[in-house]
């Protein structure tokens, strides 16, 4: 197998890991191709093929096309842009992350295969989780809805204490005084602890590929609050998150961006500040249950489903 992807430091490399690690428990030979490693040129002069399949994450490229047998796609449709479409007639699946990718590509008439995906398990059972605790984490992305969810404590200077995480080149000049705003490099150890101590996660994303930071919170049994859009609800449910409504959409690429509704978003709030802390327990606990449910299927189904499509080519 090879795995062909470009860098970025967040979610892309975390792709390549868990892909990486689910073949290889499954017995498969990996090896991970940077997306540029090898000449443009190979797509004209593209030699034996050496592998029995590439396998691109995100967007496909070209000159790897004849360097195995089968090409196949794990796509994130909020990142593929439609000029993009016409290198698709080479790629024999498309292996979808969620319903909503499978539905977009599905529906334009290309092989696709739901195959889901994980996250990694970031639990720390020393940590017993605040559920008056609120957290964003922003990171690099301009896509998380902090604006917003920023707007909310600054008209609500009674809320307790939110922490936000990003980037200094994203981050804004000043914030109410009721938010802690950490804008410095902070290593992966003090992340996964703000994401343990921290009950109460505000996922407001407008669109995701996937959504590691959901799926990270979720296995660290918190509440996690998320935008009513897909593929944000196919992991947040009412059984084990909240999910609130948009306001409006508009198309990113061949997904969507959801915004999500301030006004809802602050009734929900609201409503989880009043809420019991053993209700917020039981989506935590729910949440967790679903993590580690979603983890096993996908490093045992993943494989299996690539074995068949390989299987079933000519």
């Amino acid at each position: 197998m090879n795995l062909i992807a470009r860098t970025n430091g967040v979610g892309l490399d975390r792709d390549v890991d868990l892909i990486h690690a689910a073949l290889s428990k499954a017995g498969y030979e990996v090896l991970i191709s940077h997306c540029r490693e090898i000449s443009p040129l190979r797509r004209y002069f593209p030699g034996k093929p050496r592998f029995a399949a590439n396998i691109f994450l995100e967007r496909v490229f070209p000159r790897w096309f004849g360097s195995a047998r089968t090409n196949l796609l794990i796509p994130n449709q909020e990142r593929f842009p439609e000029r993009h479409l016409k290198h698709l007639s080479r790629i024999d699946h498309i292996l979808c992350k969620s319903r909503h990718a499978e539905d977009i590509f599905s529906g334009r008439g290309y092989p696709c295969q739901h195959i889901g995906f994980t996250s990694t398990d970031l639990n720390d059972q020393n940590i017993r989780p605040d559920y008056q605790s609120f957290f964003h984490l922003a990171g690099r992305s301009t896509l998380k809805g902090t604006e917003t969810v920023l707007d909310l404590w600054n008209k609500h200077p009674e809320w307790p204490e939110l922490t936000i995480v990003q980037c200094r080149e994203n981050a804004p000049d000043q914030v109410p005084a009721n938010v802690r705003l950490i804008t410095e490099y902070i290593p992966h150890k003090e992340i996964k602890r703000h994401l343990n101590r921290h009950g109460v996660h505000l996922c407001t994303s407008l669109s995701e590929g996937w959504g590691h930071y959901i799926v990270e919170a979720m296995s660290c049994q918190a509440v996690v609050v998320t935008t009513d859009g897909p593929p944000m609800n196919e992991l947040v449910t009412p059984e084990r998150g909240i999910t609130v409504p948009y306001s409006h959409s508009e198309p990113r690429h061949l997904g969507t961006n959801f915004h999500i509704d301030p006004d809802k978003l602050e009734k929900n709030i609201q409503e989880l500040l009043m809420m019991p802390v053993d209700k917020k327990k039981q989506y935590g606990d729910a949440a967790r249950a679903w993590f580690e449910e979603n983890d096993q299927h996908f490093n045992q189904h993943f494989p299996k489903t690539l074995q068949h499509l390989l299987s079933s080519q000519p």
